[in-house]
Parts: structure tokens; sequence; C-alpha cells
């Protein structure tokens, strides 16, 4: 089943914007501050593109979005946003200076190692990474993690674990990621693999 939250960008965009109060544009700023005018950029699991229509816009990028889902796709299109449909447990990445991913490597646990090691691969500059580690569908309030795992569509996804601090730095410092820092409150965690 198809959570709600992937039905359309805007619901998604809302959905981050509740999730992250005002703390949505520092989050994006984290990641748009860290890539330089003129440079390449590939946004992998790019969602509603939030990172190009919010930081990159003004830079001169040359911006790449890749996705799965079909209703973002066509909705990057017709915002005039290039973005291609990827599934990234059967292919790569095109290279970039620049490869981004927001918030988005739990969905391919176990694999989140092959995901990473295709980042790495992509990259001619820089990896960057943000990942949550405190989420809402593992409240300690029942009602609570219940009513977000429903929302997010986690009830019967085998993609249903999610890093807590622990796991995703000892995850990222076998990769050897730098400037492993908490963002966005301390929500997420940004990290920075260079080349």
């Amino acid at each position: 089943m198809t959570s709600p939250i992937y039905f359309h960008p805007r619901i998604y965009e809302l959905v981050m914007r509740v999730i992250y109060r005002g703390r949505y544009f520092e989050r994006i700023r984290s990641v748009a501050d860290l890539i330089p005018k003129g440079a390449s950029v590939a946004d992998v699991c790019a969602g509603d593109c939030s990172l190009y229509r919010y930081g990159l816009t003004n830079k001169g990028v040359e911006y790449r979005a890749y996705d799965l889902n079909p209703r973002f796709a066509a909705w990057a299109k017709k915002q005039g946003i290039s973005m291609r449909r990827i599934d990234l447990r059967t292919e790569d990445v095109p290279p970039a200076d620049f490869v981004v991913m927001l918030s988005a490597l739990y969905q391919f646990i176990p694999d989140e190692r092959i995901i990473l090691e295709k980042l790495i691969r992509s990259v001619k500059r820089q990896v960057i990474l943000t990942e949550p580690v405190h989420n809402i569908s593992q409240s300690v309030n029942p009602l609570v993690r219940r009513f977000s795992q429903r929302l997010a569509g986690i009830d019967d996804n085998p993609c249903a674990q999610r890093f807590d601090e622990k796991t995703l730095r000892a995850l990222l410092d076998d990769f050897h990621f730098q400037s492993i820092k908490p963002i966005a409150g301390g929500r997420e965690i940004l990290a920075i693999y260079t080349i």
C-alpha cells in the first residue's frame, strides 16, 4: 500500500513542514549552503525537489532529480524541473559533482550499504546525506507511533526499520563520511563524503 504522503508532492511538502515545523527551511539551507554556484547536482530520492526549489534556484547549478515515484516525476516535469525515474536498487545514479540524498536512506534497509556504495561511485566531489534519527514512527507513545506508521504506510512495509543516531553514525563511519553533525534541532544527521 502506498502512503497518502506520496500521492502528490504538495501533500508530501505539507507533511514535511508539519514534521519539521520551524526547521523545515533550515534543513534545506544546511545542504544548499554546501553546494557552490555552477556545480552539477544529482538529487536522489528527490521527492518534491524542495532542495532545488528552496535552496538552489539562484545558484545556476545543473540540477537533476531522481525518484521512483511516477506522480512526483510528472509533477516535476510540469514545474520545469528535470527529474528522471530511477530505481536505486537496480540502477546507478548518473555522475555529478554533488550527489545528495535527503532523508531517504532508511527506505533501503537492509541494503543501505549497497546504496551508499552507488552514491559514492557516482560522485565527482561530495556526497551529501541527511537522515532522520528521531522519528515519530518510533514514538514511545503507542497511539502516536501507530498513527504515524499508518500515515507513512510502513505497517506492512518491509522497509519500516529506521536509524537511530548510534546505528547511523556507525554506518557513516564505516564509509568514512566526515562532518557528521545534527541538524533540524537534532532530528536529522547531516554527513559529507568527500572524494
